[in-house]
């Protein structure tokens, strides 16, 4: 009994969930401000489970928090075999955590009540800012979220962004129905453009990049290999390749590199060998030494 409790209680847990917890509040403070204290009063209901629990509270006061928790609960219940307990579990904790937030913490705090257009920018900025710290902890705020991964694990050759776009869009047009004016769909579109914008640059933009794939011939290919380690400081993978065509011998030279170098890079190849290919796609993110640590906490 003593070990199984130690096991449950053991300090390494307890240290996660402590930082799991930590990862939630910060987040529901962003997300709960945004929603209380910039949509609610704004007339018009933002995307997903929050704009319905917002269209719940205009019906019956249905304090918000308490309706996002309420909506969420069969759609976690609906997920779990799906997704898996685990993953499941944390999203329960952190909806849990937003619901007191929102429903104690933010009636304390002043609602803004101007210009409609301001609330939904702010709304949507404040949103995904709280949304990108939840997703980058690994889990989510339930609601769509969790309808979309469901969709997807089943129906993978689905797009994600037809699927959200569809169950937001219903929602955020029902408001306007509710509100009884086109400003209110408008003005939810805006947010919903904002909160994506915010937290895809926050997860995203600052470690996204370039990879690009140089095609050339093997007496070029160290002197390119050396021009992109001492000039870029980068690093470079050289594959062998052959030419489906001429059957020519070609090195295929990856090299992930920032916007800002793209062009140097250009430089710098063209100047060892004028007939060239290069190919240029971009990446979130990448993995290993020099870029993201691997991270196998969770």
């Amino acid at each position: 009994m003593k070990s199984a409790l130690q096991g449950i209680f053991s300090r390494k847990k307890i240290k996660k969930l402590s930082r799991d917890l930590l990862f939630d509040l910060i987040g529901s403070i962003f997300f709960g401000i945004g929603i209380y204290n910039f949509v609610s009063a704004a007339d018009f209901a933002p995307g997903g489970v929050s704009g319905l629990a917002i269209i719940l509270n205009y019906f019956s006061d249905l304090p918000i928090g308490l309706g996002t928790l309420l909506i969420n609960i069969p759609i976690i219940a609906i997920s779990f075999k799906t997704l898996g307990s685990n993953f499941l579990a944390r999203t329960f904790r952190t909806v849990l955590v937003s619901t007191l937030f929102i429903d104690l913490v933010c009636p304390l705090l002043p609602v803004y009540s101007g210009e409609r257009l301001l609330s939904a920018i702010f709304a949507g900025a404040l949103v995904g800012i709280g949304l990108a710290v939840i997703y980058h902890n690994g889990s989510s705020s339930g609601g769509s979220d969790l309808i979309i991964m469901s969709i997807r694990r089943k129906r993978p050759h689905m797009s994600l962004g037809q699927v959200t776009m569809a169950i937001d869009g219903i929602i955020i047009i029902s408001g306007g129905l509710v509100y009884g004016n086109i400003d209110a769909i408008l003005y939810g579109f805006v947010y919903s453009a904002i909160l994506t914008l915010v937290m895809d640059k926050l997860l995203y933009g600052f470690v996204s990049g370039k990879l690009a794939v140089i095609i050339t011939d093997p007496e070029h290919t160290k002197a390119m290999s050396h021009a992109i380690t001492s000039k870029l400081v980068r690093g470079a993978t050289v594959l062998n390749g052959k030419g489906s065509y001429t059957e020519a011998v070609k090195d295929v030279i990856l090299c992930a590199c920032s916007r800002s170098q793209l062009a140097e890079l250009h430089a710098l190849v063209r100047e060892i060998d004028d007939d060239v290919m290069v190919i240029v796609t971009s990446y979130d993110e990448a993995y290993g030494r020099g870029f993201l640590p691997v991270d196998t906490s969770r």
